[in-house]
């Protein structure tokens, strides 16, 4: 008899539990797998000041902090606005092109040019390249 209830408060118990970690994984798992990609917590910017010194710009979910790092202290200096942090996730963003022809023609564009001669053309004279 005592074997039976056993079973049957197991089975009651995995008649709980399977439920509430099926319900964790499906509406916490966005989370979780945010936190471990390092999208929850990230280091921005990091400038050195001496050897065991260090200022660093560090973003914790929205919000972002500017850190001093001495030795085996770490300390909160401030909170940045919101449209700082944007400031700096925009200057820190690297334009992504399809293939080497969309790269092509944004290069070309930024240079002003429109002829591969004239792209040769600068790119000897940039780089003080002498003909033969």
């Amino acid at each position: 008899m005592s074997v039976l209830l056993m079973i049957l408060k197991l089975v009651v118990a995995l008649l709980v539990i399977l439920p509430l970690i099926y319900i964790s994984i499906k509406y916490g798992g966005n989370r979780l797998q945010n936190m471990q990609n390092g999208n929850y917590m990230k280091i921005l910017e990091r400038l050195t000041l001496t050897k065991e010194n260090s200022l660093l710009i560090i973003k914790i979910g929205e919000k972002a902090y500017v850190f001093s790092s001495s030795g085996s202290k770490l300390e909160i200096l401030m909170e940045l606005e919101p449209e700082e942090l944007k400031k700096i996730q925009e200057s820190k963003k690297v334009t992504q092109y399809k293939d080497f022809n969309e790269f092509y023609r944004n290069f070309k564009g930024k240079l002003n040019i429109h002829s591969k001669n004239e792209l040769l053309k600068k790119l000897k004279d940039k780089f003080r390249v002498k003909d033969k």
